[in-house]
């Protein structure tokens, strides 16, 4: 028998052993299928990151000069007053030139007072007076000069904070180098974590996070986005921002890890199992059975979630689509359902 090449507009099912008069209609035939129903879901995404910690206000002091250490007036972990007193080096020679300096702008200021009690009699010569004035104009730059670095040999708090260990003890040697101890302003932390680049338009400030840390595991602090970066790193792609903690129970320190959870909700779209979902040469689309017959309908998929695709497009809440079975079916091809997505993943 000759095979039946050609076919006219309603295709024949040919098997080997069967004569032409007993050819059935592809048409006509019944595809089983296994369903499910599509759902709604909300695009809501939860990330995960990783951050670090740093106080809102946090220095390291080094002194302003060298010298010897006279004494260190700070304890760890102390907290201390903006100005407050934490360090002072022994300034003998610049206490004395202060006191010189002093005398000198006493002695100008004397005599520039007895060449003023003059002015117009002639006794003195305006230039000699002109000169007195500048005699004391810089004695007293000298004596600023001298009380500077008289201040210079104390150092004060920069602001309100906790003070770090002691970098160094009383008859140590110093120089501008040296680091004498650390201040932190840790009332409010700060988190530093990085979110990936195709979530930037959902992140904005005010945004809140919820933060945990390795020491206490079954807490939760509660933050806010404060900061994002202006770039994105070129490599990872990935965006810096940075929340703000409430620390005013002093539990958390600076450079703690954070495990960070940013929950960004999103739009409402159609939920379907990832099986029901097929490419073609226009796209990806679903088999939605309507009427009972298969209907091939375009969407785009937005995010992939628990084995389930959420789709953007013409497919609405609560219809019937293919998940097994699909390789059979055609546009408007009568489709016979045998099972739910939740039933045997066998396909007649």
């Amino acid at each position: 028998m000759t095979p039946l090449y050609a076919l006219s507009l309603t295709a024949l099912l040919w098997l080997p052993g069967l004569t032409q008069a007993q050819a059935v209609p592809l048409a006509s035939t019944t595809v089983p299928v296994i369903v499910a129903l599509s759902t709604n879901a909300n695009d809501t995404v939860d990330l995960d990151m990783i951050g670090s910690a740093s106080a809102r206000h946090s220095v390291v002091i080094f002194p302003a000069v060298a010298g010897e250490v006279a004494e260190v007036a700070f304890r760890s972990g102390q907290s201390v007053r903006a100005g407050q007193v934490l360090l002072r080096l022994v300034d003998r020679q610049q206490r004395l030139a202060a006191d010189l300096a002093a005398a000198q702008v006493d002695s100008a200021s004397a005599l520039a007072d007895r060449y003023e009690a003059t002015r117009g009699s002639g006794a003195v010569p305006e230039s000699v007076l002109d000169e007195a004035r500048a005699v004391l104009l810089g004695a007293q730059i000298r004596l600023a000069q001298a009380q500077e670095a008289v201040a210079d040999r104390v150092v004060h708090a920069a602001f309100a904070g906790i003070v770090g260990l002691a970098g160094v003890e009383r008859g140590d040697r110093v120089t501008t180098d040296s680091a004498l101890t650390t201040l932190d302003d840790r009332r409010v932390l700060l988190i530093d974590f990085e979110v990936p680049e195709p979530y930037l338009a959902r992140v904005s400030r005010g945004h809140a996070i919820s933060a945990v840390n390795p020491a206490y595991p079954d807490r939760s602090f509660a933050g806010k986005v404060s900061e994002i970066d202006s770039r994105i790193d070129p490599l990872s792609r990935n965006v810096r921002v940075r929340a703000v903690v409430n620390n005013t129970a002093d539990l958390l320190r600076p450079g703690m890890s954070f495990a960070v959870r940013l929950s960004m909700p999103g739009k409402t779209f159609v939920s379907v199992p990832e099986l029901a979902l097929q490419w073609g040469r226009e796209g990806s689309f679903v088999w939605a059975v309507r009427e009972g017959k298969s209907v091939q309908v375009a969407v785009r998929p937005v995010r992939r979630a628990a084995g389930r695709v959420l789709l953007d497009g013409a497919l609405t809440t609560g219809e019937t689509v293919v998940v097994e079975g699909v390789q059979r079916l055609r546009e408007g091809r009568s489709v016979r359902v045998v099972g739910n997505a939740n039933g045997s993943s066998a396909t007649p």
